[in-house]
Protein backbone atom coordinates (compact mmCIF):
# COMPACT_ATOMS: atom_id res chain seq x y z
CA UNK A 1 0.00 0.00 0.00
CA UNK A 2 1.05 3.57 -0.68
CA UNK A 3 -0.72 6.27 1.01
CA UNK A 4 -3.47 3.79 1.12
CA UNK A 5 -3.17 2.92 -2.55
CA UNK A 6 -2.81 -1.11 -3.31
CA UNK A 7 0.62 -1.72 -5.48
CA UNK A 8 -0.32 -4.97 -7.15
CA UNK A 9 1.28 -6.65 -10.38
CA UNK A 10 0.33 -5.52 -13.73
CA UNK A 11 -1.69 -8.73 -14.30
CA UNK A 12 -4.07 -8.47 -11.70
CA UNK A 13 -4.60 -4.59 -12.41
CA UNK A 14 -5.64 -5.29 -15.74
CA UNK A 15 -7.77 -8.61 -14.92
CA UNK A 16 -10.24 -6.00 -12.42
CA UNK A 17 -11.15 -3.76 -15.46
CA UNK A 18 -14.45 -4.72 -17.20
CA UNK A 19 -14.57 -7.61 -20.10
CA UNK A 20 -15.12 -4.76 -22.60
CA UNK A 21 -13.71 -1.98 -21.21
CA UNK A 22 -13.38 1.26 -22.57
CA UNK A 23 -9.42 2.25 -21.91
CA UNK A 24 -7.48 5.42 -22.23
CA UNK A 25 -3.75 5.74 -22.27
CA UNK A 26 -1.59 8.15 -21.50
CA UNK A 27 0.44 9.33 -24.88
CA UNK A 28 4.54 9.32 -26.25
CA UNK A 29 7.10 9.49 -23.78
CA UNK A 30 4.78 8.87 -20.94
CA UNK A 31 3.12 5.51 -22.26
CA UNK A 32 2.35 3.36 -19.86
CA UNK A 33 4.09 0.20 -21.61
CA UNK A 34 3.99 -2.85 -19.32
CA UNK A 35 -0.03 -1.92 -18.52
CA UNK A 36 -0.33 -1.71 -22.41
CA UNK A 37 1.31 -4.95 -23.26
CA UNK A 38 -0.98 -7.02 -20.61
CA UNK A 39 -4.09 -5.32 -21.82
CA UNK A 40 -3.43 -6.63 -25.19
CA UNK A 41 -1.92 -10.47 -23.94
CA UNK A 42 -5.05 -10.57 -21.91
CA UNK A 43 -7.47 -9.27 -24.94
CA UNK A 44 -5.10 -12.46 -27.20
CA UNK A 45 -5.92 -15.10 -24.58
CA UNK A 46 -9.70 -14.24 -24.90
CA UNK A 47 -10.04 -12.81 -20.84
CA UNK A 48 -10.81 -9.47 -22.18
CA UNK A 49 -12.58 -7.43 -25.37
CA UNK A 50 -11.12 -4.05 -24.35
CA UNK A 51 -11.83 -1.41 -26.38
CA UNK A 52 -8.60 0.78 -26.43
CA UNK A 53 -7.92 5.24 -27.63
CA UNK A 54 -5.05 6.74 -27.25
CA UNK A 55 -2.30 9.10 -28.47
CA UNK A 56 0.22 8.92 -30.42
CA UNK A 57 2.32 5.97 -28.82
CA UNK A 58 5.95 5.20 -29.40
CA UNK A 59 5.87 1.84 -28.78
CA UNK A 60 2.78 -0.83 -29.60
CA UNK A 61 3.03 -3.46 -27.40
CA UNK A 62 -0.71 -4.71 -28.03
CA UNK A 63 -0.10 -4.67 -31.77
CA UNK A 64 -0.71 -8.52 -31.62
CA UNK A 65 -4.15 -8.04 -30.16
CA UNK A 66 -5.19 -5.49 -32.59
CA UNK A 67 -3.71 -7.32 -35.54
CA UNK A 68 -5.94 -10.28 -34.45
CA UNK A 69 -8.85 -8.49 -34.33
CA UNK A 70 -8.77 -9.30 -29.76
CA UNK A 71 -9.00 -5.49 -28.95
CA UNK A 72 -10.12 -2.25 -30.82
CA UNK A 73 -8.06 0.58 -31.03
CA UNK A 74 -8.98 4.36 -32.31
CA UNK A 75 -6.73 7.20 -31.87
CA UNK A 76 -6.21 10.44 -33.20
CA UNK A 77 -2.62 10.14 -34.40
CA UNK A 78 -2.14 7.63 -36.96
CA UNK A 79 1.62 7.07 -37.40
CA UNK A 80 3.95 4.06 -37.72
CA UNK A 81 2.13 0.75 -37.70
CA UNK A 82 -1.14 2.17 -36.81
CA UNK A 83 -1.21 3.34 -40.51
CA UNK A 84 -1.42 -0.66 -41.73
CA UNK A 85 -3.91 -1.21 -39.18
CA UNK A 86 -6.40 1.77 -40.34
CA UNK A 87 -5.93 0.33 -43.67
CA UNK A 88 -6.83 -3.22 -42.81
CA UNK A 89 -9.80 -1.96 -40.57
CA UNK A 90 -8.24 -3.13 -37.24
CA UNK A 91 -7.89 -0.02 -36.05
CA UNK A 92 -9.58 3.47 -36.61
CA UNK A 93 -8.97 7.26 -36.56
CA UNK A 94 -10.32 9.95 -34.70
CA UNK A 95 -10.33 13.15 -36.76
CA UNK A 96 -10.56 15.60 -33.83
CA UNK A 97 -8.28 18.69 -32.83
CA UNK A 98 -6.07 18.30 -30.06
CA UNK A 99 -8.09 20.62 -27.86
CA UNK A 100 -11.09 18.82 -28.35
CA UNK A 101 -9.62 15.70 -27.19
CA UNK A 102 -10.33 15.51 -23.51
CA UNK A 103 -14.22 16.72 -24.41
CA UNK A 104 -14.06 13.66 -26.75
CA UNK A 105 -12.41 11.45 -24.44
CA UNK A 106 -15.71 12.17 -21.61
CA UNK A 107 -18.80 12.04 -23.69
CA UNK A 108 -17.10 8.39 -24.67
CA UNK A 109 -17.04 7.55 -21.10
CA UNK A 110 -14.01 5.65 -20.22
CA UNK A 111 -13.99 2.80 -17.88
CA UNK A 112 -10.31 3.37 -16.98
CA UNK A 113 -7.04 5.76 -17.65
CA UNK A 114 -3.77 3.95 -17.90
CA UNK A 115 -0.77 6.36 -17.08
CA UNK A 116 2.62 6.16 -16.40
CA UNK A 117 3.55 8.15 -12.84
CA UNK A 118 6.67 9.19 -10.74
CA UNK A 119 6.81 7.65 -7.42
CA UNK A 120 4.55 9.51 -4.70
CA UNK A 121 6.22 12.25 -3.25
CA UNK A 122 5.84 12.79 0.82
CA UNK A 123 2.76 14.69 -0.04
CA UNK A 124 1.00 11.95 -2.05
CA UNK A 125 1.57 13.56 -5.03
CA UNK A 126 2.65 11.70 -8.27
CA UNK A 127 3.50 13.48 -11.52
CA UNK A 128 2.50 12.65 -14.98
CA UNK A 129 6.27 13.58 -15.71
CA UNK A 130 6.56 14.04 -19.91
CA UNK A 131 2.43 14.02 -20.54
CA UNK A 132 -0.30 15.66 -19.21
CA UNK A 133 -2.56 17.05 -22.37
CA UNK A 134 -5.55 14.35 -22.19
CA UNK A 135 -4.50 12.12 -19.35
CA UNK A 136 -4.74 15.04 -16.28
CA UNK A 137 -8.58 16.19 -17.52
CA UNK A 138 -9.18 11.98 -17.88
CA UNK A 139 -8.34 10.79 -14.57
CA UNK A 140 -11.05 13.25 -13.08
CA UNK A 141 -13.60 11.55 -15.82
CA UNK A 142 -12.76 7.62 -15.47
CA UNK A 143 -14.30 5.68 -13.23
CA UNK A 144 -10.41 3.58 -12.79
CA UNK A 145 -7.31 5.14 -13.04
CA UNK A 146 -4.00 2.88 -12.95
CA UNK A 147 -0.87 4.36 -12.36
CA UNK A 148 2.96 2.64 -14.04
CA UNK A 149 5.44 4.02 -11.79
CA UNK A 150 8.49 4.75 -13.16
CA UNK A 151 11.48 5.74 -10.96
CA UNK A 152 13.23 7.58 -13.89
CA UNK A 153 10.50 9.94 -15.19
CA UNK A 154 10.53 13.59 -14.89
CA UNK A 155 8.76 15.04 -12.13
CA UNK A 156 7.44 18.07 -13.92
CA UNK A 157 6.27 21.55 -13.10
CA UNK A 158 2.91 23.44 -14.54
CA UNK A 159 -0.36 21.12 -14.14
CA UNK A 160 0.86 17.49 -13.71
CA UNK A 161 0.06 15.65 -10.70
CA UNK A 162 -2.47 13.46 -9.38
CA UNK A 163 -2.89 12.88 -5.46
CA UNK A 164 -1.97 8.82 -5.10
CA UNK A 165 -5.51 8.46 -3.88
CA UNK A 166 -6.92 9.19 -7.23
CA UNK A 167 -5.66 5.04 -8.13
CA UNK A 168 -7.47 2.23 -7.81
CA UNK A 169 -4.12 0.59 -8.11
CA UNK A 170 -0.47 1.10 -8.46
CA UNK A 171 2.21 -1.45 -10.45
CA UNK A 172 5.43 -1.18 -10.81
CA UNK A 173 7.01 -0.55 -14.41
CA UNK A 174 9.30 -3.32 -15.89
CA UNK A 175 9.82 -1.28 -18.95
CA UNK A 176 12.55 1.98 -19.47
CA UNK A 177 10.40 5.36 -20.13
CA UNK A 178 9.83 5.19 -23.81
CA UNK A 179 12.16 7.40 -25.92
CA UNK A 180 11.78 9.84 -28.66
CA UNK A 181 15.31 9.83 -30.89
CA UNK A 182 14.26 12.60 -33.16
CA UNK A 183 14.13 13.32 -36.73
CA UNK A 184 17.59 12.82 -38.94
CA UNK A 185 18.48 16.25 -39.80
CA UNK A 186 19.85 16.39 -43.69
CA UNK A 187 20.28 19.64 -46.05
CA UNK A 188 16.40 19.92 -47.32
CA UNK A 189 15.12 20.22 -43.46
CA UNK A 190 18.08 22.53 -42.27
CA UNK A 191 17.68 24.72 -45.04
CA UNK A 192 13.95 25.25 -44.62
CA UNK A 193 14.44 26.40 -41.14
CA UNK A 194 16.89 28.54 -42.26
CA UNK A 195 13.94 30.04 -44.29
CA UNK A 196 11.30 29.91 -41.09
CA UNK A 197 14.07 31.86 -39.01
CA UNK A 198 14.21 34.70 -41.29
CA UNK A 199 10.62 35.26 -41.19
CA UNK A 200 10.33 35.31 -37.84
CA UNK A 201 8.99 38.23 -35.60
CA UNK A 202 11.17 39.64 -32.43
CA UNK A 203 10.90 37.49 -29.65
CA UNK A 204 8.24 34.99 -30.85
CA UNK A 205 6.72 32.55 -28.96
CA UNK A 206 7.13 29.58 -31.33
CA UNK A 207 5.15 26.58 -31.73
CA UNK A 208 6.85 23.29 -33.52
CA UNK A 209 5.34 19.85 -34.88
CA UNK A 210 7.36 16.62 -35.08
CA UNK A 211 9.75 16.00 -37.51
CA UNK A 212 12.54 16.92 -39.26
CA UNK A 213 11.75 20.45 -40.26
CA UNK A 214 10.76 21.32 -36.77
CA UNK A 215 14.05 20.00 -35.03
CA UNK A 216 16.17 21.39 -37.31
CA UNK A 217 14.90 24.71 -36.34
CA UNK A 218 15.19 24.57 -33.12
CA UNK A 219 18.85 23.74 -33.13
CA UNK A 220 19.14 26.41 -35.47
CA UNK A 221 18.46 29.42 -32.70
CA UNK A 222 21.44 27.81 -31.16
CA UNK A 223 22.89 31.01 -31.36
CA UNK A 224 19.84 33.46 -31.02
CA UNK A 225 20.09 36.57 -28.82
CA UNK A 226 19.80 35.59 -24.88
CA UNK A 227 15.98 35.85 -23.68
CA UNK A 228 14.97 35.83 -27.18
CA UNK A 229 12.42 32.77 -27.15
CA UNK A 230 9.82 31.02 -25.62
CA UNK A 231 7.75 27.67 -26.81
CA UNK A 232 4.65 26.00 -26.63
CA UNK A 233 2.75 22.77 -27.53
CA UNK A 234 5.75 20.49 -27.37
CA UNK A 235 9.19 20.10 -25.99
CA UNK A 236 12.00 18.68 -27.43
CA UNK A 237 15.87 17.49 -26.98
CA UNK A 238 17.03 20.73 -28.64
CA UNK A 239 15.70 22.76 -26.47
CA UNK A 240 18.11 21.99 -23.70
CA UNK A 241 20.88 23.65 -25.34
CA UNK A 242 18.91 26.35 -25.26
CA UNK A 243 18.23 27.03 -21.67
CA UNK A 244 21.88 26.41 -21.54
CA UNK A 245 22.63 29.17 -24.00
CA UNK A 246 20.72 31.81 -21.99
CA UNK A 247 18.38 31.59 -25.68
CA UNK A 248 15.06 30.72 -23.38
CA UNK A 249 15.41 32.81 -20.36
CA UNK A 250 15.83 31.64 -17.11
CA UNK A 251 13.70 34.11 -15.96
CA UNK A 252 10.75 32.83 -18.34
CA UNK A 253 9.47 30.85 -14.92
CA UNK A 254 5.43 29.97 -14.06
CA UNK A 255 3.43 30.84 -14.45
CA UNK A 256 4.06 31.23 -17.96
CA UNK A 257 7.64 29.08 -18.38
CA UNK A 258 10.18 29.44 -21.28
CA UNK A 259 8.50 25.71 -22.04
CA UNK A 260 4.66 25.77 -22.34
CA UNK A 261 4.39 21.97 -23.30
CA UNK A 262 1.18 19.35 -23.36
CA UNK A 263 3.93 16.71 -24.16
CA UNK A 264 7.70 16.37 -23.89
CA UNK A 265 9.26 14.71 -26.69
CA UNK A 266 13.04 13.21 -26.15
CA UNK A 267 15.42 11.62 -24.91
CA UNK A 268 16.96 10.93 -21.01
CA UNK A 269 18.80 13.95 -21.72
CA UNK A 270 15.36 15.72 -21.77
CA UNK A 271 13.83 13.92 -18.93
CA UNK A 272 16.18 14.75 -16.99
CA UNK A 273 16.59 17.98 -17.75
CA UNK A 274 12.70 18.57 -17.46
CA UNK A 275 12.90 17.34 -13.75
CA UNK A 276 11.37 20.22 -11.26
CA UNK A 277 12.91 22.67 -13.89
CA UNK A 278 10.89 25.83 -13.48
CA UNK A 279 11.36 27.04 -17.04
CA UNK A 280 9.46 24.17 -18.17
CA UNK A 281 5.50 23.46 -17.29
CA UNK A 282 3.86 20.54 -18.81
CA UNK A 283 -0.51 21.23 -19.28
CA UNK A 284 -3.66 20.03 -19.57
CA UNK A 285 -4.89 20.56 -23.39
CA UNK A 286 -7.43 23.71 -21.65
CA UNK A 287 -4.17 25.58 -21.40
CA UNK A 288 -1.07 23.68 -23.74
CA UNK A 289 -3.88 24.04 -26.88
CA UNK A 290 -6.81 26.11 -26.17
CA UNK A 291 -6.29 29.23 -29.02
CA UNK A 292 -8.19 31.38 -26.22
CA UNK A 293 -5.15 31.50 -24.05
CA UNK A 294 -2.36 30.72 -26.45
CA UNK A 295 -4.13 33.96 -28.28
CA UNK A 296 -3.50 36.40 -25.37
CA UNK A 297 -0.05 35.37 -26.31
CA UNK A 298 1.82 38.03 -28.10
CA UNK A 299 4.03 37.07 -31.45
CA UNK A 300 2.99 33.39 -30.99
CA UNK A 301 3.87 31.18 -34.45
CA UNK A 302 2.71 28.11 -35.26
CA UNK A 303 5.10 26.33 -37.56
CA UNK A 304 3.35 22.32 -38.46
CA UNK A 305 4.24 20.49 -41.72
CA UNK A 306 2.03 18.83 -44.03
CA UNK A 307 1.17 16.51 -46.71
CA UNK A 308 0.62 18.60 -49.70
CA UNK A 309 -0.10 22.14 -50.04
CA UNK A 310 -2.37 22.97 -53.04
CA UNK A 311 -2.41 26.13 -55.19
CA UNK A 312 -5.14 27.68 -53.83
CA UNK A 313 -2.84 27.05 -50.48
CA UNK A 314 -5.28 24.58 -49.03
CA UNK A 315 -2.96 22.14 -46.32
CA UNK A 316 -3.70 18.54 -46.39
CA UNK A 317 -1.78 17.23 -43.07
CA UNK A 318 -3.77 13.73 -42.88
CA UNK A 319 -4.13 11.85 -45.58
CA UNK A 320 -3.31 10.96 -49.69
CA UNK A 321 -5.23 8.75 -51.68
CA UNK A 322 -7.40 7.96 -49.41
CA UNK A 323 -5.06 6.70 -47.27
CA UNK A 324 -4.95 8.13 -43.57
CA UNK A 325 -1.42 8.77 -42.97
CA UNK A 326 -1.23 11.72 -40.21
CA UNK A 327 -4.01 13.42 -38.20
CA UNK A 328 -5.10 16.91 -37.20
CA UNK A 329 -3.14 17.18 -34.09
CA UNK A 330 -2.87 20.48 -32.75
CA UNK A 331 -3.20 22.69 -35.76
CA UNK A 332 -6.46 23.87 -36.04
CA UNK A 333 -5.97 24.76 -32.43
CA UNK A 334 -2.24 26.45 -33.11
CA UNK A 335 -3.16 28.55 -36.18
CA UNK A 336 -6.26 29.64 -34.65
CA UNK A 337 -4.25 30.70 -31.69
CA UNK A 338 -1.58 32.47 -33.67
CA UNK A 339 -5.01 34.24 -36.05
CA UNK A 340 -5.69 36.25 -32.85
CA UNK A 341 -1.97 36.59 -31.24
CA UNK A 342 -1.02 40.55 -31.68
CA UNK A 343 2.45 39.76 -34.04
CA UNK A 344 1.38 35.90 -34.69
CA UNK A 345 1.96 34.39 -37.68
CA UNK A 346 0.91 30.80 -39.72
CA UNK A 347 3.55 28.67 -41.17
CA UNK A 348 2.94 25.38 -43.20
CA UNK A 349 6.72 24.54 -43.42
CA UNK A 350 7.64 21.22 -45.51
CA UNK A 351 9.91 19.51 -48.20
CA UNK A 352 9.02 20.69 -51.38
CA UNK A 353 8.74 17.04 -53.15
CA UNK A 354 8.11 13.25 -51.09
CA UNK A 355 11.03 11.00 -50.49
CA UNK A 356 9.73 9.47 -54.02
CA UNK A 357 9.94 12.83 -55.82
CA UNK A 358 6.93 13.63 -56.70
CA UNK A 359 5.50 17.13 -55.43
CA UNK A 360 4.25 18.48 -52.74
CA UNK A 361 2.79 21.57 -54.27
CA UNK A 362 -0.55 20.13 -55.97
CA UNK A 363 -2.45 22.14 -58.49
CA UNK A 364 -5.27 20.90 -56.12
CA UNK A 365 -6.05 18.39 -53.49
CA UNK A 366 -7.69 15.44 -54.82
CA UNK A 367 -10.47 13.09 -53.69
CA UNK A 368 -8.78 11.00 -51.56
CA UNK A 369 -7.44 13.87 -49.67
CA UNK A 370 -8.32 16.43 -47.01
CA UNK A 371 -8.33 19.95 -46.27
CA UNK A 372 -7.06 20.19 -42.81
CA UNK A 373 -6.01 24.07 -42.87
CA UNK A 374 -8.46 25.66 -45.03
CA UNK A 375 -6.44 28.47 -47.54
CA UNK A 376 -7.40 31.50 -45.80
CA UNK A 377 -5.84 30.20 -42.24
CA UNK A 378 -2.39 29.29 -43.94
CA UNK A 379 -0.06 32.92 -43.71
CA UNK A 380 3.25 31.35 -45.20
CA UNK A 381 3.95 28.23 -47.15
CA UNK A 382 7.98 27.00 -46.64
CA UNK A 383 9.77 25.12 -48.72
CA UNK A 384 13.65 24.76 -49.12
CA UNK A 385 13.56 26.48 -52.58
CA UNK A 386 11.57 29.82 -50.30
CA UNK A 387 8.99 31.38 -48.56
CA UNK A 388 5.65 32.22 -50.09
CA UNK A 389 3.55 34.92 -48.21
CA UNK A 390 -0.23 34.26 -49.05
CA UNK A 391 -1.69 37.24 -46.90
CA UNK A 392 -3.86 39.13 -48.53
CA UNK A 393 -2.61 37.55 -52.15
CA UNK A 394 -5.81 37.06 -54.53
CA UNK A 395 -6.17 33.12 -55.49
CA UNK A 396 -3.97 33.75 -58.60
CA UNK A 397 -1.14 35.73 -56.42
CA UNK A 398 -1.02 32.84 -53.81
CA UNK A 399 -0.56 30.16 -57.09
CA UNK A 400 2.28 32.31 -58.61
CA UNK A 401 4.16 32.44 -55.41
CA UNK A 402 3.43 28.76 -54.40
CA UNK A 403 4.83 27.65 -57.91
CA UNK A 404 7.88 29.59 -57.14
CA UNK A 405 8.51 27.39 -53.73
CA UNK A 406 7.91 24.38 -55.86
CA UNK A 407 10.61 21.64 -56.75
CA UNK A 408 12.00 23.14 -60.06
CA UNK A 409 11.04 20.38 -61.98
CA UNK A 410 7.64 20.71 -61.23
CA UNK A 411 7.17 24.25 -62.13
CA UNK A 412 6.36 24.09 -65.81
CA UNK A 413 3.54 21.93 -65.00
CA UNK A 414 2.06 23.83 -61.99
CA UNK A 415 2.60 27.13 -64.16
CA UNK A 416 0.86 25.51 -67.34
CA UNK A 417 -2.41 24.06 -64.63
CA UNK A 418 -2.32 27.94 -63.28
CA UNK A 419 -2.36 29.50 -66.88
CA UNK A 420 -5.17 26.76 -67.60
CA UNK A 421 -7.17 27.89 -64.69
CA UNK A 422 -7.06 31.39 -65.14
CA UNK A 423 -6.86 31.88 -68.52
CA UNK A 424 -3.44 33.93 -68.86
CA UNK A 425 -0.13 32.87 -69.90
Amino acid sequence: MVFGTPVTDVSTAISRLPRRARVVAGPGCGGPISLLRELGRQALEGDTEPHLRSGLQLVYPFGEAVTAGAMRYDTWHVMGPVRKWVEAGRADYLPIRASQVPSVLQAWDPDALLVRVTPPDRHGYCSLGPSSSYPLPVARWARTVIGEIDESLPRTLGQSTLHVSSFAALVESTDPTPSYAGAELDEVSTAIARSVREILPPKPTLQLGIGAVPEALVASLADAARGELRFAGMGCDAMVALFENGVISPHALLPTPGVRAAELMGSPLLMEYADLHPGIGVYPSGLSHHPVPLGELDRFVSINSALEVDLWGQVNAEAIGGRQLSGVGGSSDFFEAAYNSDGGRRVIALPATTPTGTSRIVPRLDAGSVATVPRQMADLVVTEHGVADLRGRTLTERAEALVGIAAPEARDQLSNELARTTGSR
